[in-house]
């Protein structure tokens, strides 16, 4: 037994968190099926159940996605066995359709759905609350305010399920599913009984008039719940005498506790929160003068006592918010609004230095994002660095028409005012106004690298390309009268190689494109310089808004950008639909191999479950095709050049397509061999500016690679315009 709750000591102790106690909870209770879906602050109790599964014979998966988790749970259920079910509280949306209905038919087995709420919103699209949920739905609710509760209320929750025979929520919040106690264990309970299912139609088929009868059913088993709330362990008076009493739930009923003379107030703590505890709360109150409710998010339990108590100071009464988490500091500030304690000076000699999250080192979303950045690429230039030398334009001269002849030079030098230069050549605009300017179809745009060609036997030297051109970059030849503009010389232009001053670098252009997103590290990549995903909703829903998008008449090119295990979890029937209905969307599945975001959990992609053992790979490449997209193309986007050139071989192209960029996540791999800075380096900036790696920092004059944060990806070193960073041999 060397999983972490596997102790079979009952009444020592364990340090968990109250992720870890749930786990502890349910192995307690005997679970037979744990199932989960990975989602912050939830995903540690699945994955401490899968360490100690072989232990104690439970199944644990990790499911495609919340929903599917749910229904796997609910059908051990319906064989009579205890199973648990968790996931974060906007995953209990995606298993809402399930769990409603669930009510009605109800449980045979306990079945304990575990929701982590997240106020604050530490990892999450929003903060909604889970004990509304329960209303909502019928379900009853228990509310874990530290890890022993969430362990005792977990263990306890499958006899109520059983009782009442209807599955019963937990809910934790983030401080509770986060933060560690010493929490007294239990003996385990070894159940020992044959899994089999009752066949009831009136019971489980939920066509309306059978519903119609369960929901009836489902009130009446509120009504035992009601009782068994009143009388619940879980709900605790603390009678003191006092005209003030103060209510709570969750951490801020602790957070409470902790700021006040606890001797002054009367206190009543609610765990079994739905049904509410009426009768409970009017005894309570009959032995106090005033009410103040303590508790985050909505005011869940104020509603409920309005109406039986109107001297009540509840959330807004006392300037507690709805938005947000509370700490000891913002409760005590309350109470001092009221009167209720004096104000403190902390002195706080901390200051702290702010962590945005960014993209990991070596993190190929970044790759992918720079390389669709960056699909086409112009000479730029600094004119703080260019001192009007000219040189640029003689060795142009010579490339191009083997002179020395400023005049028939692609690039000119130009002198802005007497303290400044600046270097002008092609920009590669998209959809390029010289080439829609000129009357004798003789300027062509490459669909590739956005490069212009001019056809001389076409060109009769009218000027309207230099006249539609804002960046001055076309001229006439002296001596054809031929329109000459820059080619950027393959990718590898002279200018940028000769220039004394270190002032030329060829940079990427951003193709006019949007890019909508979901949840996953990708999303990430809305951060500055890497500025791309432009929308995240919610899992799956940068496809199905993408395909809106282009419906509604968008002229520019959409892509999709989605994880491989959101992909599997909820972007499919985007897909499919995009597929469907002809939508012309780049769907790009950034297939990293794991849920990484949550703690790198395997995909059904990775070729492992949730107990480690070796399962069936599917391949994201063959379900897109079975879904009817016809074009799939798999790339490497540590290769940014050969990226490029499928995503321009996509901007071409008509009808849904899809992109697979795999490569795994560099957590999970041997780091390559480290980068450094050679001497050539003159701080143009690319590789900090536009592709934004942490492990790479500017100084004033050159850039820097901090060894202990590369993880040896090299795409710096392909993207240096001046190659001047190599592998540390």
């Amino acid at each position: 037994m060397n999983a972490k709750i596997a102790v079979d000591q009952p009444g020592s102790f364990l340090l968990l968190n109250g992720d870890e106690a749930v786990a502890r909870g349910a192995v307690e209770a005997g679970v037979k099926v744990a199932s989960s879906y990975p989602g912050t602050p939830s995903t540690e109790i699945l994955e401490t159940i899968a360490d100690a599964a072989k232990n104690f014979g439970i199944y644990a998966e990790w499911s495609i996605n919340e929903i599917v988790a749910l229904e796997v749970a609910a059908g051990a259920s319906m064989a009579g066995e205890r199973a648990v079910v968790s996931m974060k509280h906007v995953g209990l949306n995606v298993a809402s359709d399930a769990a409603m209905t669930l009510a009605y038919t109800g449980v045979v087995g306990g079945l304990v759905i575990a929701v982590c709420d997240d106020p604050a919103m530490y990892s999450s699209q929003n903060e909604q609350d889970t004990r509304y949920f329960a209303v909502h739905s019928d379900i009853p609710l228990l509310d874990a305010a530290n890890p022993q509760e969430a362990l005792d209320m977990t263990r306890d929750a499958f006899k109520i399920s059983e009782r009442l025979q209807l599955p019963v929520i937990v809910r934790l919040t983030t401080r509770v599913a986060h933060g560690k106690a010493r929490v007294k264990i239990n003996e385990i309970v070894k159940r020992s009984r044959k899994a089999e299912f009752d066949k009831d139609a009136s019971r489980w088929v939920m066509v309306p008039s059978n519903a119609i009868k369960r929901h009836r059913v489902l009130k009446e088993k509120l009504q035992k719940a009601t009782e068994l709330v009143n009388s619940s362990k879980f709900n605790v008076i603390e009678d003191n005498g006092k005209e003030i009493g103060i209510v709570g739930s969750g951490i801020g009923y602790y957070y409470a506790r902790s700021v006040l003379d606890t001797s002054q107030f009367s206190w009543l703590k609610l765990g079994f929160i739905y049904p509410f505890p009426t009768e409970l709360f009017k005894t309570f109150a009959s032995k106090v003068k005033k009410v103040i409710v303590v508790e985050e998010l909505k005011p869940f339990i104020e509603n409920n006592i309005k109406c039986l108590y109107p001297e009540i100071l509840g959330k807004t009464a006392i300037g507690l918010d709805e938005i947000g988490e509370f700490t000891p500091d913002v409760v005590k500030d309350a109470f001092v609004g009221v009167g209720l304690c004096e104000k403190t000076e902390l002195q706080n000699d901390l200051d702290l230095p702010i962590r945005p999250p960014v993209l990991c080192p070596g993190c190929p979303h970044r790759a992918f994002y720079y390389a669709l950045n960056t699909v086409n690429q112009f000479v730029d230039c600094n004119p703080k660095k260019c001192n009007g030398c000219v040189v640029c334009e003689y060795v142009c001269s010579l490339e191009k028409e083997e002179a020395f002849n400023p005049a028939k030079s692609r690039i000119r030098a130009v002198r802005l005012d007497p303290l400044s230069n600046i270097a002008l050549t092609c920009r590669n605009c998209e959809d390029a106004p010289c080439v829609a300017a000129c009357t004798k179809d003789a300027l062509s745009q490459s669909s590739e690298d956005g490069t212009i060609t001019v056809y001389e036997e076409k060109c009769d030297g009218c000027g309207w390309c230099i006249t539609a051109c804002k960046y001055g970059a076309i001229t006439l030849h002296p001596e054809t009268m031929k329109a000459i503009v820059c080619d950027t010389c393959d990718g590898e232009p002279v200018c940028v190689q000769w220039c004394p001053e270190s002032a030329l670098s060829l940079k990427g252009k951003t193709t006019d494109k949007i890019v909508t997103g979901d949840i996953g590290c990708y999303t990430l990549g809305f951060m500055p310089p890497v500025n791309t995903v432009q929308s995240c909703l919610c899992m799956g829903a940068g496809i199905s808004q993408a395909a809106g998008m282009v419906h509604a008449g968008v002229k520019d090119k959409v892509f999709a950008v989605i994880g491989d295990s959101t992909f599997f979890h909820a972007g499919m029937p985007g897909l499919l639909n995009l597929a469907y209905n002809k939508s012309n969307v780049c769907v790009v599945i950034l297939d990293n191999s794991s849920v990484a975001m949550t703690g790198h959990q395997p995909t059904p992609g990775s070729g492992k479950n949730a107990l480690g053992e070796q399962t069936k790979i599917i391949e994201i490449a063959d379900v897109a095709r079975s879904l009817g997209i016809e074009t799939v193309e798999v790339v490497d986007p540590y290769d940014v050049e050969g990226t490029r050139k499928v995503i321009r071989k996509i901007l071409d192209y008509q009808g849904p397509s899809v992109i697979i960029s795999r490569r795994p996540c560099p957590l999970l791999v041997k780091r390559g061999p480290a980068r450094e800075v050679l001497e050539e380096c003159n701080g143009c900036g690319v590789c900090v500016e536009q592709f934004g790696c942490p492990a790479i920092s500017l100084t004033l004059e050159r850039a820097e690679i901090d060894p202990m944060l590369c993880y040896g990806c090299g795409v710096c070193e392909e993207i240096c315009p001046f190659d001047a960073i190599r592998s540390v041999e």
